[in-house]
């Protein structure tokens, strides 16, 4: 079994165009990911921009992500890119991770309303870990106290690699504290400190499949 960190970066729809706001506020415009394998260690990086076709990058989204229109004027489409996507990922059993649940209503979303994939997503996609709850949980907090990846990762005294809002370096953050999470010992020692001070009791670690079966979302086939 090998997990994916995934991340996509948006760029929104004019509110214009309220046939398609209706179902989706925004379209992917890039995609990153890194991939881990059983044994939760990093052995690829991924990371692509996507063509967006119902509207031009915002200022707004260059001012947030750095991506600009010229950035993405050669780039797939989405469904070229979704298929590049999962050549990258593979035949190899999977479990999709991403940080909050809001990655995978888009992408089900988006591909809904661009007919992509009628017959239902891939086989790559049918799996996803909303990794922000469950580490949330297992810092001790509730589900309505939802750690930024920021905060998270700084949660384990370390500082964020590389450019918040690149899709890839926010996986790969995001993907460092899945692999931390996996080693009980390290785990439990990099957070002690910020545990103390937010007074908050030591949460169990255990499998996360044990712990936060319900944080799974299986998408339909």
């Amino acid at each position: 079994m090998q997990h994916i960190f995934v991340d996509f970066e948006m760029n929104p729809i004019p509110k214009k165009n309220t046939e398609a706001r209706a179902v989706y506020r925004s379209e992917i415009i890039e995609i990153g990911a890194v991939k881990l394998n059983e044994q939760y260690q990093q052995v690829g990086k991924y990371s692509r921009y996507v063509h967006p076709v119902l509207a031009d990058i915002t200022p707004r989204t260059t001012e947030i992500t750095g991506i600009t229109g010229e950035d993405v004027q050669g780039a797939k489409d989405l469904p070229e890119a979704l298929a590049e996507f999962i050549e990258w990922i593979g035949e190899e059993p999977c479990r999709i991770y991403a940080w909050s649940d809001s990655d995978r209503r888009q992408l089900v979303g988006e591909c809904t309303a661009k007919g992509i994939y009628p017959d239902g997503l891939p086989k790559q996609f049918r799996r996803w870990m909303d990794f922000q709850r469950i580490y949330t949980r297992l810092m001790g907090l509730s589900k309505r106290s939802r750690l930024s990846l920021k905060n998270a990762i700084g949660s384990v005294e370390q500082d964020f690699s590389g450019k918040e809002h690149s899709a890839a370096d926010d996986a790969e953050n995001s993907a460092s504290l899945l692999t931390l999470v996996h080693d009980k010992e390290a785990f439990a020692q990099r957070t002690k400190l910020v545990k103390q001070l937010m007074g908050v009791e030591k949460a169990p670690v255990t499998t996360l499949g044990d712990l936060f079966g319900d944080a799974f979302a299986t998408l339909s086939e």
